[in-house]
């Protein structure tokens, strides 16, 4: 069984011009990797995923990483956040800080990660995950009381449902720190930097009130 959110009842006053060129960036990274012939995907995170241990000799990648996804579903799963919470919080930010916000919270989602390495991991981290969870955790406290349409499917039969944002974002914050605490590395998901973003988007969002 699982939660999706499929929309959110929070009105914008701006088309959401920075979010779309993001996902749309993303999408073509990614179809990139997969057409271009020349350059494999695994090149690709070679060069541009984010090796915590070449931190200092390839510091870019901290970006670079944010713009690589491993498979398909981890491109949709990030790009539709993105897309349910990006134009709310780009409303309220506006463009160029939404832009730089939504790069420094991938940035420092990674560095998250490192820490939790000890910068000694020679796995290469890729996604937005750290990126999106910023946007999250930004639209958790600008708009704690929107009203989330999600999904609850147990086994084939679905439950429709509305929910605050707070609730929802704040419960998925809980499950994260827990997989974090308890070592789940072996699901190749990177939690830390799940963390590590969520946190720059609640202190973005309190200096934004």
């Amino acid at each position: 069984m699982f939660i999706l959110p499929y929309r959110d009842e929070n009105r914008t006053h701006s088309f959401p011009i920075v979010t779309i060129l993001l996902i749309g960036t993303n999408v073509a990274i990614f179809l990139n990797g997969l057409l271009n012939d020349g350059v494999s995907s695994t090149a690709l995170v070679q060069v541009y995923g984010f090796i915590p241990r070449q931190l200092f000799s390839m510091p870019w990648t901290l970006v670079t990483a944010t713009f690589l996804h491993g498979g398909l579903l981890h491109l949709v799963g990030n790009m539709w956040f993105l897309w349910l919470y990006g134009d709310n919080v780009e409303d309220r930010l506006g463009k160029i800080n939404y832009l730089l916000f939504y790069l420094l919270a991938g940035v420092l989602g990674n560095l998250v990660h490192g820490i939790t390495t000890g910068f000694g991991d020679s796995i290469p981290l890729i996604g937005a995950s750290g990126s999106v969870a910023g946007v999250m955790g930004c639209y958790m406290v600008l708009f704690p009381r929107a009203r989330i349409r999600a999904i609850f499917l147990v086994v084939f039969y679905p439950i429709f449902f509305r929910i605050w944002a707070v609730v929802l974002l704040g419960g998925w914050m809980v499950f994260e720190s827990v997989y974090a605490y308890s070592g789940s590395a072996g699901d190749n998901v990177a939690h830390w930097a799940h963390i590590g973003g969520f946190a720059f988007g609640l202190l973005k969002a309190f200096q934004s009130k």
